[in-house]
């Protein structure tokens, strides 16, 4: 009962966040104005009442407490309007746009996860060692370069000079038959997974080895050796287990925020997924489409946070649900 009743305080915890955040957003986003006036205004021969029945169409009318209660129900609905500048449902071009960014960034966190998993044990379990080093060294370059600039370097090496992996977009316009087009998506994911993988490989490897170290000389690590249990299984089935609660959090994070921090992946690689299409959003002030793009992205964040803090009591039941 315990376990439930702290799941259904984090449930309504969690829908109110979501519901304060979208009062914070469309606040934010009204403040701007009337963004069918400000898209029109240096358009001459548009006249008032063009603007005027737009703006109904778009649901732009109204007063904000209005619009924001209509605007709410809709969007539990799953209902996020229609783009103004594209003219299309923005739910459709959420999922379409979405799928494409989760397409390169789920691929890379479960490889980035693998690999830190497996470095960091090896460089825990030989602390000081020139391999231990040697870890620290790359995880720390690799979590200082840019990525705009690794994403550059890896079109360079393999686009342009090497010529072996396509530098660009999701799929080659000239593949026509289905299993080429499944072999050329999976070409073309190469490089975006590849800069995304390394950037959160050297961060899971930075936490995971400093909290690996620490748990490794705890008093119940010592009791375990001593009771004769295999060095792999102290390491992965004890050890490994307590470390890894740290990293949760930042797991949780990654998660959800796949999709608001793609915008620098599919810029440098032309990639057509959620970021580089809010970023045209707010380029191009499309207000339904900012609106929707952003509570897709914190409704996944929030509830990222729920399951890592439920992921908490089942991996370490001493943690109290409070």
């Amino acid at each position: 009962m315990g376990t439930v009743r702290y799941i259904l305080r984090r449930l309504i915890f969690s829908a109110f966040l979501i519901i304060g955040v979208s009062m914070i957003l469309f606040a934010m986003i009204n403040a701007i104005g009337n963004p069918i006036e400000i898209l029109l205004a240096e358009r001459p021969g548009i006249t008032d009442e063009i603007i005027e029945s737009i703006t109904q169409y778009y649901g732009l009318g109204g007063s904000v407490t209005d619009r924001y209660f209509t605007w709410l129900g809709a969007i539990i609905r799953f209902d996020f309007g229609t783009s103004i500048i594209y003219n299309l449902p923005v739910s459709e071009m959420l999922l379409t746009y979405g799928l494409e960014t989760l397409k390169i960034q789920i691929p890379a966190i479960l490889i980035a996860l693998l690999v830190s998993v497996l470095i960091s044990v090896l460089a825990a379990t030989r602390q000081y060692s020139r391999i231990d080093f040697g870890v620290i060294a790359g995880a720390m370059v690799g979590h200082s370069l840019p990525g705009f600039l690794l994403g550059i370097l890896l079109i360079l090496l393999f686009s342009y000079w090497l010529g072996i992996l396509p530098s660009y977009g999701a799929y080659s316009t000239r593949n026509l038959l289905m299993d080429s087009m499944v072999i050329d998506g999976l070409w073309h994911m190469v490089l975006p997974v590849a800069m995304l993988a390394f950037f959160n490989t050297a961060t899971l490897t930075l936490l995971l080895r400093a909290s690996l170290v620490d748990v490794l000389r705890q008093d119940f690590i010592t009791a375990a050796r001593a009771s004769g249990l295999p060095e792999r299984r102290v390491v992965f089935g004890h050890a490994l287990r307590n470390a890894f609660i740290p990293v949760l959090t930042y797991l949780g994070i990654l998660f959800g925020l796949m999709l608001g921090t793609a915008p620098v992946t599919e810029t440098v690689f032309t990639w057509p997924g959620l970021g580089a299409l809010y970023i045209m959003a707010i380029q191009q002030l499309d207000y339904p489409l900012i609106m929707g793009a952003t509570m897709i992205i914190t409704f996944m964040l929030v509830t990222a946070t729920l399951l890592t803090d439920i992921a908490y009591v089942i991996i370490d039941p001493r943690i109290r649900l409070a």
